[in-house]
């Protein structure tokens, strides 16, 4: 529960999510419910909304509003953000817009909780259609979704998908951040690639992409509630949103046919996000300072690693025992205690999880002084060479 501001009585008062969105009841049709936080974004809300209004299927049709909404909810706003949505409103009434309006305390007027109020709302109004599989989807006010961005997110849940991230892109321009940004997405990319032929995963096969972040994700309701729901934090809120879902083994499509253009601002709503990081990376260029990453030694090493305990992680109970090899190799490979590994697989649940506790013994052991980081452009050139070599 949060507090927020009622001009009757002139003090913060109790909000919850049951509390949003509950005067106009969900389509019996819905399928998809699109989460949308708002503050002071009067003058890109108007691209948000038309992007969102204007959602076909891959056939070029105009998507149903009965099929999809919009969870709009203005916090904090102090511009004309929430009475441009409202005209917007009373311009398009056959569009599904929900809108509420609400002043948080300063102590949690943040994007963790917004985020948060707006997944539980839909997850409400799922709740009362009795559709577990209903979709919450999540993009940002500074962000314009592709056409097709509805019709696609439902297709790859259909699939069996339980979450899917969408691509996000940005308009080319100029700053000083620009090459670092660059630098970032083809090493991501290719760390994608590499993932894809050394540790591939049924349901999100190549091509795919990185990113699982707040402009672009979407989550059934049953596994947004197993995942223990999105974490109420300041910033990055999506980063530990995501982390949770690894943890539970969600099955994560990462689609590229999933796309939305976001912002390239420095100026940004949160204290750390994708603005800050822009900043950042503009400050480091005009340094001239290098960004430090993990090998690609490293990484495939661990990559082989990981598949290794996979199929191990897969075996049935009845073959384990003939399998333990794997564990052994697995931990050579990693310079593991053999011991200390598998006693973490006989005591784990999810793989996710299991994966998370390796990742953090290497990261305080031995392996990070073997594979010390280094500067991202030579990490991308190795890259390129040990996957072409993986390709012939």
């Amino acid at each position: 529960m949060v507090q927020t501001f009622s001009e009757e009585t002139a003090e913060y008062e109790p909000v919850t999510a049951s509390s949003l969105f509950y005067t106009i009841p969900p389509s019996r049709q819905l399928k998809l419910s699109v989460i949308l936080p708002v503050r002071n974004e009067q003058d890109n809300l108007f691209k948000t909304l038309e992007a969102l209004r204007n959602q076909k299927d891959n056939e070029g049709r105009q998507l149903s509003y009965s099929k999809y909404e919009v969870l709009l909810l203005a916090n904090n706003c102090t511009d004309d953000s929430a009475e441009f949505a409202r005209t917007y409103q009373k311009t398009y009434p056959e569009f599904s817009l929900h809108i509420e309006e609400i002043q948080l305390a300063p102590d949690v007027a943040h994007i963790g909780t917004v985020r948060r109020l707006l997944m539980d709302a839909a997850y409400n109004r799922f709740a009362l259609l009795k559709r577990p599989q209903g979709i919450i989807a999540s993009t940002d006010s500074d962000s314009e979704v592709d056409k097709n961005w509805v019709f696609n997110t439902i297709e790859e849940i259909k699939k069996g998908n339980d979450v899917v991230g969408g691509r996000i892109l940005t308009r080319p321009e100029n700053s000083l951040s620009r090459i670092y940004y660059l630098r970032d997405v083809t090493y991501k990319h290719l760390v994608s690639k590499a993932e894809a032929l050394l540790d591939p995963v049924d349901n999100d096969p190549w091509p795919r992409h990185y990113q699982c972040f707040g402009a672009s994700f979407a989550v059934t309701c049953r596994i947004y509630d197993l995942s223990g729901r999105l974490p109420v934090v300041p910033f990055l809120e999506d980063m530990a949103f995501h982390r949770a879902l690894t943890r539970i083994d969600a099955k994560i499509r990462l689609s590229p046919l999933v796309k939305v253009i976001t912002s390239t601002r420095i100026q940004g709503r949160v204290d750390f996000g994708f603005s800050i990081q822009l900043k950042q990376w503009g400050e480091m260029n005009e340094a001239r300072d290098p960004v430090m990453v993990e090998q690609a030694g490293a990484l495939f090493k661990k990559l082989k690693a990981k598949r290794l305990l996979r199929q191990y992680w897969n075996c049935d109970c009845s073959q384990k025992e003939a399998h333990s090899n794997l564990l052994n190799l697995v931990a050579e490979i990693l310079q593991l205690d053999a011991s200390w590994l598998h006693c973490q697989v006989s005591e784990e649940v999810f793989f996710g999880v299991l994966w998370e506790k390796i990742e953090d013994e290497l990261e305080n052991g031995e392996w990070m002084h073997i594979w010390p980081k280094m500067d991202v452009v030579d990490v991308i050139n190795d890259l390129k060479t040990k996957i072409k070599d993986l390709q012939h």
